[in-house]
């Protein structure tokens, strides 16, 4: 097992995706080894820049927390450790804003590694971690002293030899260099861990115009929706699929947000984010459009324009589908909020001159 911990896993704090693409000039001038890791966190190898700089890694993370800090205002979470399985876990379990360092000797790697949860190894989900727990499994040290034939009773064969191997601190994944897809990526973090499905539409809602607004300023229409949901324990589920045609169109994008999200069947799932990502994206100039005879659908095609430009005019939010309102607004338009379905109504949220 590598000892040397060179890994830095960095978390980039409320980062727009179009800030996250840019700020990997900076992450590339300390190392050319950097793995994005959408939509807010990248994997840096810094032995090479060790021996460059003439620093150790933790004053290498410092110098890139400083620098985002100065040129972005972000502020940045990590973790540095030999693996990219025990940075991401330092970085997990590091205080907001600091950076989490593992020491070199391997013993006192494998006993932080044994203190964690056993949730917080890859490739454990909520499923498996109440299976595991109905054993009596409820650290990754625990995980590590069973049997293996008893690990693939519990979680199958395949899956059991990889979460020994990394219970023991083996992690055959490398830092592979890699900049961010070209999508755009939008994402809501709940201010607490939500169990109401309606709530969690209401954020797809919201992704979806925030997606399209930011895909049609681009010029830009998106073949490939992408939805993955944080859970409460940190573990995610991720579910894709590819549109009839390239779309900015806001209502066909929460059509297929709310598409995925019905195939995750998550009624009593504890939600802590959902990110929507836009892929396989082309000129819009270029895109073809079927027409629908539905006249609420090419209604809402013609609408677009007009919001588009009174968002370039008076910011973003200034005009939003009614579902979105605060309550307060809602009571003001009375009886005029959510729609039961097609394509909503709008809110003018513009403060209005006396």
């Amino acid at each position: 097992m590598t000892t040397a911990a060179t890994v830095l896993h960095l978390r980039l704090h409320r980062a727009p995706f179009e800030t996250y693409r840019s700020l990997f000039t900076v992450l590339g001038d300390i190392t050319p080894v950097v793995q994005a890791l959408p939509p807010d966190r990248a994997l840096l190898q810094l032995s090479g820049a060790v021996r460059y700089f003439g620093l150790p890694p933790a004053d290498l993370a410092d110098l890139l927390q400083t620098r985002l800090a100065a040129r972005y205002g972000l502020a940045t979470t990590g973790g540095i450790g030999p693996t990219r399985l025990l940075a991401t876990i330092a970085a997990d379990t590091a205080t907001p804003g600091t950076v989490h360092v593992l020491p070199d000797d391997p013993e006192q790697q494998l006993d932080f590694l044994h203190r964690q949860d056993a949730r917080r190894l890859p490739g454990i989900g909520p499923t498996l971690e109440k299976k595991l727990s109905r054993y009596g499994i409820s650290t990754i040290g625990d995980l590590a002293a069973l049997p293996p034939a008893t690990v693939q009773r519990i979680a199958g064969a395949t899956t059991a030899r990889l979460l020994l191997e990394r219970a023991q601190g083996t992690d055959r994944r490398t830092v592979t260099p890699s900049g961010p897809p070209q999508t755009i990526a939008s994402t809501t973090r709940f201010d607490h861990d939500v169990l109401n499905p309606d709530e969690v539409r209401r954020a797809l809602l919201h992704l979806a115009t925030d997606l399209g607004a930011r895909l049609r300023a681009a010029g830009q229409s998106a073949r490939a929706v992408e939805l993955q949901v944080t859970f409460a324990d940190r573990s995610h589920t991720t579910r894709s699929r590819v549109m009839p045609e390239a779309t900015g169109h806001s209502p066909a994008l929460r059509d297929a947000l709310y598409a995925l999200h019905s195939r995750l069947g998550l009624q009593r799932a504890r939600v802590r984010a959902v990110t929507a990502r836009a892929g396989d994206l082309r000129e819009q100039a270029t895109a073809a459009v079927q027409l629908t005879f539905d006249r609420p659908t090419e209604s809402a095609r013609a609408l677009e324009p007009v919001i588009d430009r009174a968002t370039a005019r008076f910011g973003r939010g200034a005009i939003a589908p009614a579902a979105l309102a605060t309550a307060a607004s809602r009571r003001a338009i009375g009886a005029g909020g959510q729609g039961s379905g097609g394509h909503g109504k709008f809110v003018d949220h513009r403060p209005r001159r006396a």
